[in-house]
This record gives C-alpha cells, sequence and structure tokens, in this order.
C-alpha cells in the first residue's frame, strides 16, 4: 500500500507554513541552517525537477526563473513567500531591457527541455480560494523585484567597496630582501649636492687605491730585482 504524498500542490505547501507579517514561515527548529525543502522521492519533485520549496513556489505561482538561486528580500528566517524573492538584478534589468516579464528569455528558450512542462507546472498551481487571496494580495505589493517590502522587513544588501588599485604587483619575495626593499623605498631622495660628493669622493678613493697598487707592484718589482 503506497502512502498519500504529503505535498501535491502549493496549497499544500502554503498550509503547511506560519503565515506571519506577509512571510510564509517554513517549519524549522532554531538550530536549522537548511534552506527550506521537500523530500527528493516527492512526485512534487520529480514533477518541478527540484525539491526546494522557494524555487517550486516561484516557477508555479510566479515564472520559471534563470538560474538555481533566489535573491531573498525579507530577513524573516525560512520565509518562502515567492514574492520575497526574485532574480539577480542583472536578471531583472536584462527582463526589463526586453520587456519579458515572465515568460522565458532567449537564453532558457534554448535549454527548455531542462526546465518543467507547462503540464507539470499547471498540476501544482494553488487552487485555494484562500490561498488565491493572500496571493493576490502579495503579488500587488511586491509585483516584480521586492522593492516595495516594509522597512522593517527589509533586508539591508551591503554592496562591497570597489577594489582598491594597486600600483605595485605582488611578486615573490625570498627571506631576507623584503626589509632591505623597505629600508631602501624609505630612503629620503639626495639632493644633487650629496650625489656630487658622493661621487667625488668615491673617485677619490679610487685615486687613492690605485696609487696604492701602484706603490706594490714597484716593491714588488724592485724585489724581484
Amino acid at each position: 500500500m503506497s502512502r498519500t504524498p504529503k505535498f501535491r500542490t502549493c496549497d499544500d505547501l502554503i498550509n503547511n507554513c506560519e503565515i506571519r507579517d506577509n512571510c510564509f514561515v517554513w517549519p524549522h527548529n532554531e538550530y536549522s541552517q537548511t534552506s527550506p525543502v521537500i523530500s527528493p522521492y516527492s512526485p512534487m519533485t520529480k514533477a518541478m525537477l527540484t525539491n526546494s520549496v522557494v524555487r517550486i513556489l516561484f516557477t508555479a505561482i510566479r515564472y520559471i526563473p534563470v538560474h538555481g538561486r533566489m535573491v531573498k528580500w525579507c530577513k524573516t528566517s525560512h520565509c518562502v513567500n515567492p514574492y520575497h524573492f526574485s532574480e539577480h538584478r542583472s536578471v531583472l534589468a536584462k527582463r526589463t531591457k526586453a520587456g519579458i516579464v515572465s515568460d522565458l528569455l532567449p537564453e532558457q528558450e534554448k535549454l527548455r527541455q531542462l526546465f518543467p512542462t507547462d503540464e507539470d507546472i499547471a498540476s501544482v498551481k494553488p487552487r485555494d480560494p484562500e490561498i488565491m487571496e493572500i496571493l493576490l494580495k502579495q503579488a500587488s505589493i511586491n509585483p516584480f523585484d521586492a522593492k516595495n517590502l516594509p522597512a522593517d522587513l527589509r533586508a539591508v544588501k551591503i554592496v562591497p567597496d570597489p577594489p582598491i588599485k594597486q600600483y605595485y604587483k605582488p611578486v615573490l619575495m625570498m627571506r631576507g630582501v623584503t626589509d632591505r626593499l623597505i629600508e631602501k623605498k624609505n630612503t629620503p631622495v639626495a639632493s644633487e649636492e650629496d650625489v656630487d660628493a658622493l661621487f667625488d669622493g668615491s673617485i677619490f678613493k679610487a685615486i687613492e687605491a690605485r696609487k696604492q697598487r701602484l706603490a706594490l707592484s714597484k716593491i714588488v718589482d724592485d724585489w724581484d730585482k
């Protein structure tokens, strides 16, 4: 005797949630860190080609997203409200530019066989009037990109700082060389007088050294005689 599947439509998924502050909170404990999923052997998983609750609801209620990962815009843990998620901003900009809100993008059309069929999507769509009323309300608040979420519910997305331009490329350093390079880099630039004095001193030392070598050579020659 086979067991009746627990989740067959989106109605079952939403009824399994606690609706709180416009969020559909999937059951979890305080230590749960995993994303909401259903059994990988569920008929719903096989029909929608995923066991992610968020992706199933988003695909069935809204449209087929381009990428597997969705952007979550509310800060409620384990919320699966499809109107609190969106695609990446770059994909939304592409949709806006092409005038394609919910249909497949050209790159999706080439891979249509990798997405759920229209018949499978229609079979899991919500039908409960109460659920439909809740979803219509959510759609009126956030019709496209979840920008209209209340401020106290909206997650803050931190934009990373632009990378600092480096004028020195990283190089392989040998032990003991780094300190000498830093010391050389921090050495103040010598003035022209210092350079002239150093140059004159070097010539004087070279002349003295040559005189000493000549004198030593003369002594050796005299000794050989």
